[in-house]
């Protein structure tokens, strides 16, 4: 039973840890003026994770009801991202306690599942297997990152009430054979990948991601943590820029209780409970606005995306929300339903998509 609620808290706990937003090349619509272009849903045990983006595809992780009652039942379900119609997907329901938010690398869709173990799925976009396999520990805590060639993930092992140790396994993503590891002593873990590794324990260790070799390590507070090819960031509320290749302080930014960092090719964005700001690569802030996001910020074509809505539950509606990189000024604001939502963003092939909670997967194209 511990395994079961631990590994769940800790899904929860760790999607907030944010991976390098806008490192794919650009797909979205750009400063297009948005509308829903189509809906899907709900799903009879629940859509669990936000749709990724996959040649022409969209693909997400719904519950599958299992009329025994005896099992948790998920499965990936994929959409033509044009017109939101189900498409075939080669793989049934497997067996998973939760729904981990899959991955997509523009070839592959990467998937997590967990039950008594923790298996990883590689698969074409048809949803046949491209490989498979068993990672060793025995809770599973963050989705897939993406680093070069390899795929990085993370188990915790040697746990009762706490773990022993946390693991950073490193994959080659074409074949699923092991590229490294890297352990780590217990207890939380957050984990950001791009061309570098960055791991938050009491400490923040930078790896090599081609190697596994660790570069450096330095006392760490609580906060998010984020990579991109030059530096590491530390949202804890300052945002601070560490040289990734010798964990040198680059630049400091303000003190506004910022939790969440984010680099793209477009800048580096921080989010805060009232506040998202905008960073230029040496430390300067460009501008910052009192639109809040509720969920992770997706960058692409010059344009932030995110879901906002209010705190308080049945206080108001949900909209998608997008800004322009450049200055924050607000380019769209659709709304999604008539309450409050969570869900993260993917753009692909000219739309944009989310999901509202766990009923509706929603698509966004150009109005």
């Amino acid at each position: 039973m511990y395994k079961i609620a631990a590994a769940a808290a800790a899904c929860l706990t760790l999607v907030a840890g944010a991976a390098p937003a806008g490192a794919a090349p650009d797909t979205g619509p750009g400063t297009a003026r948005l509308r829903i272009a189509w809906t899907a849903g709900p799903a009879a045990a629940g859509i669990q994770t936000a749709p990724v983006y996959l040649a022409g595809s969209t693909y997400h992780v719904e519950g599958v009801a299992d009329p025994e009652k005896l099992r948790s039942l998920t499965r990936v379900v994929r959409r033509d991202a044009g017109t939101g119609r189900r498409l075939p997907f080669a793989t049934g329901a497997v067996e998973s306690i939760a729904g981990y938010p899959p991955v997509a690398d523009g070839r592959s869709l990467f998937v997590t599942t967990f039950r008594e173990e923790t298996r990883l799925w590689a698969f074409h976009p048809d949803g046949r297997v491209l490989w498979s396999r068993n990672q060793p520990g025995e809770l599973y805590p963050h989705r897939p990152l993406r680093a070069g060639p390899y795929l990085i993930t993370a188990s915790k092992s040697g746990c009762d009430v706490e773990c022993d140790h946390n693991t950073v396994f490193a994959w080659h993503a074409d074949d699923g054979r092991p590229a490294w590891s890297y352990r780590l002593p217990g207890g939380y873990l957050s984990l950001a990948a791009a061309g570098h590794v960055a791991v938050r324990t009491d400490t923040l260790t930078v790896l090599d991601a081609g190697t596994g070799e660790r570069l450096w390590s330095r006392p760490a507070e609580a906060g998010g943590i984020a990579v991109d090819g030059t530096h590491v960031y530390v949202a804890d509320g300052s945002l601070r820029a560490y040289r990734v290749a010798d964990g040198s302080l680059a630049w400091t930014g303000e003190d506004a209780g910022y939790t969440a960092a984010y680099p793209s090719r477009y800048g580096i964005f921080a989010t805060a409970g009232q506040r998202l700001a905008a960073y230029d690569l040496t430390g300067r802030r460009r501008w910052w606005s009192g639109i809040h996001p509720r969920t992770t910020l997706t960058v692409d074509t010059g344009v932030v995306y995110f879901q906002q809505s209010p705190t308080r539950h049945n206080a108001g509606p949900a909209y998608l929300v997008s800004m322009r990189a450049s200055n924050g000024a607000v380019l769209s604001r659709v709304r999604i339903w008539g309450r409050p939502s969570v869900g993260d963003v993917a753009v692909g092939g000219g739309r944009v998509f989310t999901k509202a909670l766990l009923e509706k997967i929603v698509a966004f194209a150009p109005a």
